[in-house]
C-alpha cells in the first residue's frame, strides 16, 4: 500500500453536546459540525466524534482493550485506491472495494487479523 500517512481518526463517543464543550469549550478546539457528530484538525488529521450506534449501559473507554474504531490512511489518488481495492480482493480479503462515505470521499475499508478496522481514504 502507498500512502503519505495518517488522514483522520474516528472517536466514538457517548454524548456529542458534553464531547463538544470538551472538545471545543474546554480544549479549545475549532469545532465543526457535520451530520450526527463533529470534527476538528490537528497537525493535518481529522478527528472525527460521532455518537455510537449501539450503546451499551454504562460503557466506557478502557485502553487495556484490543482494537478502536479506526485506523485510515491516505491514498494519493483514485487509480491508487481501486489498484489497493483489487489487490485487497485479490489476496481474499474481506471488502466491498472502493465505496463512498457520507461526506462524499472514496474510501476501502477492510479488517486486520484481529478484526480492526482499516481504510485506504481518497481525500478531495
Amino acid at each position: 500500500m502507498e500512502t503519505a500517512g495518517l488522514n483522520h481518526i474516528i472517536m466514538t463517543i457517548k454524548d456529542v453536546n458534553i464531547s463538544w464543550a470538551f472538545y471545543g469549550d474546554l480544549l479549545g478546539f475549532e469545532l465543526e459540525k457535520i451530520a450526527d457528530g463533529f470534527f476538528l484538525v490537528v497537525g493535518g488529521i481529522t478527528i472525527f466524534f460521532f455518537p455510537s450506534s449501539h450503546p451499551l449501559p454504562d460503557d466506557r473507554f478502557n485502553e487495556f482493550r484490543i482494537g478502536l474504531d479506526h485506523l485510515s490512511f491516505t491514498a494519493p489518488s483514485e487509480a491508487a485506491l481501486q489498484s489497493f481495492a483489487e489487490q485487497l480482493q485479490s489476496a481474499g480479503v474481506d471488502t466491498k472495494g472502493v465505496e463512498t462515505y457520507r461526506t462524499g470521499n472514496k474510501y476501502a475499508a477492510f479488517r486486520d487479523p484481529d478484526n480492526i478496522q482499516l481504510e485506504y481514504w481518497l481525500p478531495k
